[in-house]
C-alpha cells in the first residue's frame, strides 16, 4: 500500500486547508515529508516528498518562489503545504497560475497549524502504509519453514531475493563462504573500504553490518543494504534474518552432533549395522555424505587446548585443505572429533598420487596450524567398509604410541602402523637385543656426546638419502647434517654408499625409535 495526498486529506491529517492548485493531482504518492526553512532548500528536495513550510526563506521573493516550483515539479514532489499568515498572508496569483500550469498541488494551512506535529502525523501515515506492504509475519513463517527443512545460509539468501529494496549478504566466519542476494552488494562488500563498517551511507544506500555471535563465538557476518529512504524498514528485516541465521547455526550444530555420533559409533565398531560398502553409502545419505570406495583415513593429533578454543574454525580450515589437496567435493569427506584427534574420512579419486597428496596435505596442515599441529597418521587406501574400524584403531594406537614415546616424526604412514602392530606381538626383549646389537656404536656415541645420531640416520634414510630434505625435516642447517652424517660413517655405517642395503639398520632404527627410545 502507498499513501497519497488524497489519503492524508481523507484521514483528517490536515485541518482547515485550502487547495489552490493541483486538485486533480491529489493521487500523488507521498514517500517522505520535509520541512523547508533554509534558503538553499531546493538542493535537497527528495523525489515524491511532501514539503511543509512557512515560506520564511522566500517571503515576498516571487522569482525565488517560481524557481522553487520548477524544482519541486522536476523532482516529482508530492505537493507543497504552506502555513500562511506567519511570513506571507497569501499565495500570489502568479504562483497559483504557475502551479496550475504544472498541475502541482499547493495547499495552505491556517496560522494555528503546528508543523512539527503535522510532520510526525504524516510520517506515521507514510510508515504505516509502507509497513503494511511488508507482511513480516508471513515472511517469518515462510523463512522458518524453509530453514527447518534445509538449514543453510544459501537457502536463506534464495528466499530473501524476492523482497524488494533489500539486498542481503551473509559471510560464514569459519570458512569465509559468502552468499548474497545480488552482485551489487557482493561487489560493494569486496571493493569498498567502508562497506564493512557497522553503519554506512554509500550512494543513497544505507548499509548496516553486524557480526552475529553464538555462545560468545563470532559465527556469521550479516550485511544488509537498502535505499536510505527505506531505512525504517531495514531494522525489522535485520532482526528476522538474524533469528534465521541463529536457527541455521543451531540446526547445523545439532546435525553435526548427530553425524559425529554416527561416525564415532561406526569407526569404533560400536555398531554392526554397516558392514558392506552399500550399507555405508545408504547410511551416509542421511547426512549428505557422498562416500565412494576406495577411501583414505587420516588422523591428526592436535593440541587439546587449541581444539577446545578454536574447534569450528580449525575443522573448517582442515576441511578446506583436504578438499584442495585431494581434489574432492565437501560432500565426499567427513571429519570426526575424538578428544584432541581429528579423523578424516575422504574419497580417494587418485590412488596413484596418494602418497604425494598425503605429504602435501601434511605439510600444508603443519604450516597452517603451527601452534596446534603435533603429527598425523594416514592409512593405505581402504576398499571395504568392514576394514574401517580396524584401520581407525591402528591409527589411533599409533598416534598415542608416538605421543607417549615422544617420536619426532610428524607424518606416519599405514605401513609404519602395521609394522608396529606386528612388532608389538613379538618378544620385546629380542627386539631390544636386535636393535642394540645393530645400533650399539650410535647409542654409545649419543650418550657420551648428546648428539641425536639415531634420529638423524632414520630421517636420512626416510628422505631417500637426500641430505637437503633431511636437514629440512630435522630443522637443522645443511652443514650440521653433513657433520652428523660424517660422525655416523665414522662409527662404522656406510651411510654414503646408497648401493649398500640399509634395511637391517633401518629396521633397527625403527624398532629403537618406536619402542625403546623412551626407556633409554
Amino acid at each position: 500500500m502507498e499513501i497519497t495526498l488524497k489519503h492524508l486529506i481523507e484521514r483528517n491529517v490536515f485541518e482547515k486547508i485550502e487547495i489552490h492548485s493541483g486538485a486533480n493531482q491529489l493521487h500523488r504518492i507521498v514517500k517522505s515529508v520535509s520541512i523547508m526553512e533554509t534558503p538553499d532548500f531546493d538542493k535537497y528536495i527528495l523525489e515524491k516528498t511532501l514539503v511543509l513550510t512557512t515560506l520564511y526563506p522566500i517571503k515576498n521573493d516571487v522569482d525565488r518562489f517560481l524557481s522553487l516550483l520548477d524544482s519541486l515539479h522536476e523532482k516529482q514532489a508530492s505537493g507543497l503545504i504552506v502555513k500562511v499568515k506567519r511570513y506571507i498572508d497569501l499565495i500570489p496569483e502568479v504562483i497559483i497560475d504557475k502551479a496550475k500550469q504544472l498541475e502541482f498541488p499547493i495547499i495552505t494551512l491556517e496560522y494555528d497549524a503546528n508543523l512539527s506535529l503535522l510532520f510526525d502525523s504524516i510520517i506515521a501515515e507514510v510508515h504505516y502504509a509502507q509497513y503494511s506492504t511488508h507482511n513480516f509475519n508471513a515472511l517469518y513463517s515462510t523463512l522458518l519453514q524453509d530453514i527447518v527443512t534445509k538449514p543453510s545460509t544459501k537457502a536463506l539468501i534464495s528466499a530473501l531475493q524476492s523482497i524488494p529494496d533489500i539486498d542481503v549478504l551473509i559471510v560464514n566466519l569459519f570458512n569465509q563462504n559468502i552468499h548474497a542476494t545480488s552482485e551489487k552488494i557482493q561487489t560493494i562488500y569486496n571493493d569498498h573500504p567502508l562497506a564493512q563498517s557497522s553503519y554506512h551511507i554509500l550512494n543513497d544506500q544505507l548499509i548496516i553490518n553486524e557480526v552475529i555471535k553464538y555462545d560468545g563465538l563470532d559465527v556469521y557476518r550479516l550485511m544488509v543494504m537498502t535505499p536510505y529512504e527505506q531505512r525504517h524498514i531495514i531494522y525489522n528485516y535485520i532482526e528476522i534474518i538474524k533469528l534465521m541465521i541463529i536457527l541455521i547455526y543451531q540446526k547445523k550444530q545439532e546435525n553435526a552432533l548427530k553425524q559425529n555420533q554416527f561416525l564415532m559409533d561406526f569407526v569404533t565398531n560400536m555398531t554392526s549395522n554397516y558392514q558392506s560398502n552399500m550399507q555405508v553409502k545408504e547410511a551416509g545419505k542421511i547426512f549428505n555424505w557422498n562416500i565412494t570406495f576406495p577411501i583414505m583415513l587420516m588422523m591428526i593429533d592436535l593440541k587439546e587446548h587449541m581444539i577446545k578454543a578454536h574447534q569450528p574454525m580449525i575443522l573448517s580450515q582442515i576441511k578446506h585443505e583436504v578438499v584442495n589437496a585431494c581434489h574432492i567435493h565437501e560432500s565426499e569427506l567427513r571429519l570426526i572429533i575424538l578428544n584432541h584427534h581429528v579423523l578424516i574420512i575422504a574419497n580417494l579419486k587418485q590412488p596413484t598420487q596418494y602418497k604425494t597428496m598425503m605429504i602435501k596435505l601434511h605439510d600444508t596442515l603443519k604450516t597452517h596450524f603451527q601452534e596446534a599441529f603435533i603429527r598425523a597418521a594416514y592409512s593405505t587406501p581402504v576398499h571395504e567398509a568392514s576394514d574401517i574400524p580396524t584401520t581407525y584403531t591402528s591409527l589411533f594406537e599409533t598416534l598415542n604410541h608416538a605421543t607417549k614415546n615422544q617420536l619426532s616424526s610428524t607424518l606416519i604412514h599405514d605401513h609404519h602402523v602395521r609394522m608396529v602392530n606386528v612388532l608389538k606381538k613379538l618378544d620385546t626383549a629380542m627386539l631390544m637385543e636386535y636393535a642394540h646389537s645393530i645400533l650399539k656404536p650410535l647409542i654409545e656415541y649419543e650418550k657420551s656426546h648428546d648428539l641425536p645420531l639415531i634420529n638423524t640416520y632414520y630421517h636420512y634414510i626416510e628422505c631417500q638419502f637426500n641430505a637437503k630434505e633431511a636437514a629440512t625435516k630435522l630443522f637443522i642447517h645443511y652443514n650440521s647434517l653433513r657433520y652428523r652424517l660424517n660422525v655416523i660413517e665414522s662409527c662404522g655405517y656406510p651411510i654414503f654408499n646408497t648401493k649398500e642395503s640399509h634395511f637391517e639398520v633401518y629396521f633397527a632404527l625403527t624398532i629403537y625409535l618406536y619402542f625403546f627410545k623412551q626407556k633409554d
